[in-house]
């Protein structure tokens, strides 16, 4: 399973020392500029949680006034490697991609969770972007088999290293 990474506002990625999930549209850049989406793990557009990081395939589009949602996880992959919630700050409108396809990561272990929403438009992507609730048509959240990766430029960067 190959995903990139997402080059943050600080010009670098996620799975670097000091950076990670942050709920703040201006924090995920190389993913879509202006795209009007966050995922994060705080109640609080400043709060890096550098415990994990996020790579991606695909990343919605979104547009209009920005809100603030959040997602419990009780239950799921997500909750297994930590995340009991996710925070998620998201614009109003979907428009060009309306799909999500990442993996959020934890750096300890590099155990990784699948996060999908797909085959929805208009208003129940908005919705299923906004709270991507699990058991909803179109939404997955699975843990990704160690043997199928994710494939990542940093686990590339850490394999030529000799760290993996």
């Amino acid at each position: 399973m190959k995903f990139d990474n997402i080059d943050l506002a600080s010009g670098i990625s996620g799975a670097r020392d000091g950076q990670g999930l942050k709920r703040n549209v201006a924090y995920y850049v190389s993913a879509g500029a202006g795209s009007k989406y966050a995922l994060g793990t705080a109640n609080s557009d400043a709060t890096i949680n550098d415990d994990y990081y996020l790579v991606w395939n695909k990343w919605p589009t979104l547009t209009g006034a920005v809100s603030n949602e959040v997602v419990v996880y009780s239950g799921t992959a997500l909750n297994d490697i930590g995340i009991p919630s996710l925070h998620i700050q998201a614009g109003a409108t979907a428009t060009g991609s309306q799909e999500l396809d990442v993996a959020i990561i934890r750096k300890s272990d590099r155990k990784a969770v699948r996060l999908t929403v797909t085959g929805l438009t208009g208003v129940p992507a908005k919705n299923a972007l906004r709270e991507p609730s699990v058991g909803v048509t179109g939404v997955t959240v699975a843990a990704i088999d160690p043997t199928d990766g994710p494939r990542t430029p940093e686990t590339g960067r850490l394999i030529n290293l000799g760290y993996a």
